[in-house]
């Protein structure tokens, strides 16, 4: 019995091993692209993004004060959970989170807005807010006298 030798098509029947590691390549990016798309972050990760956010926009507030030689304030508002300044648009906080604002009562303008003002010194009106979030807590606390910003994250 003789073999007979293999014809064109049974030599290239099946997939190459490039071809299939290229096939498992895109999968694995698909993949990777559709955890990333479903779901939101961690309430540890948004309450240290806003955290960040405003603990710059109140330095950047002390600094512009300084430079300028003018009073400016960096206003929360509780009611759309968001903060702005003269030198910072309008940022927003997470819309579900627990805000709670402790400055003085010179600078509450209302109800759900407060200040916190800098002053051309480098001092502020002070004050302290807290963001809480699934159980991750940060606080921000704004020295009076030397208008510098505390940031913390529990």
């Amino acid at each position: 019995m003789s073999r007979r030798p293999p014809t064109r098509s049974s030599a290239r029947a099946g997939f190459s091993l490039i071809e299939m590691l290229a096939a498992l390549a895109i999968l694995g990016l698909i993949a990777g692209a559709a955890t990333q798309l479903g779901g939101r972050p961690s309430p540890r990760l948004r309450v240290e993004s806003a955290t960040r956010s405003l603990c710059a926009a109140l330095r950047q507030t002390r600094m512009r004060a300084i430079a300028a030689n003018e009073e400016l304030a960096l206003t929360i508002d509780l009611r759309r959970k968001s903060f702005a300044s003269p030198t910072v648009a309008e940022t927003p906080l997470p819309n579900d989170a627990r805000i709670d604002l402790s400055v003085s009562a010179n600078e509450r303008r209302s109800k759900d807005k407060a200040n916190f003002a800098f002053y051309p010194t480098g001092g502020s009106s002070g004050g302290e807010l807290t963001i809480a979030l699934g159980g991750v807590r940060a606080q921000i606390a704004v020295n009076w006298l030397t208008g510098a910003t505390r940031c913390a994250i529990f």
